[in-house]
C-alpha cells in the first residue's frame, strides 16, 4: 500500500519520469505519435475556448491559474486548436 496517486505494475508508486514515459508511450499506440501530460492541458484549454467560448475564463480554474492573463498567454494558442480537434475526434471515436 501507497499513498502516491498511480501505482505501477509491480504495485510501486510511479515517479514523474515513469508518468511521463508511460502517457507518451500509450498516446504513440493509440495516436500514433506520442504527447506529453503537458499538451492536455493545453488541449483543454483550446477545446474549452473554441466550444465554449463565453465561458472560457472558467479554464483559468481548471489549470489552477491565478489569473487568466497567463492562461490566455501560454495555453490558449492557435496552434493547440488542431490538438483540441483531434482530442475531440478521438473522445468521439471512443463514445460511438
Amino acid at each position: 500500500m501507497h499513498d502516491y496517486f498511480w501505482a505501477s505494475y509491480h504495485g510501486r508508486p510511479m515517479v514523474d519520469g515513469g508518468i511521463y514515459l508511460t502517457i507518451r508511450r500509450r498516446t504513440r499506440e493509440v495516436l500514433g505519435f506520442p504527447v506529453n501530460p503537458h499538451h492536455f492541458r493545453r488541449a483543454a484549454a483550446t477545446l474549452w475556448s473554441s466550444r465554449d467560448p463565453a465561458n472560457v475564463r472558467g479554464v483559468k480554474d481548471l489549470l489552477g491559474h491565478a489569473s487568466f492573463s497567463t492562461t490566455e498567454k501560454h495555453y490558449i494558442m492557435a496552434q493547440s486548436r488542431g490538438a483540441g480537434r483531434a482530442l475531440a475526434r478521438v473522445i468521439d471515436g471512443k463514445r460511438k
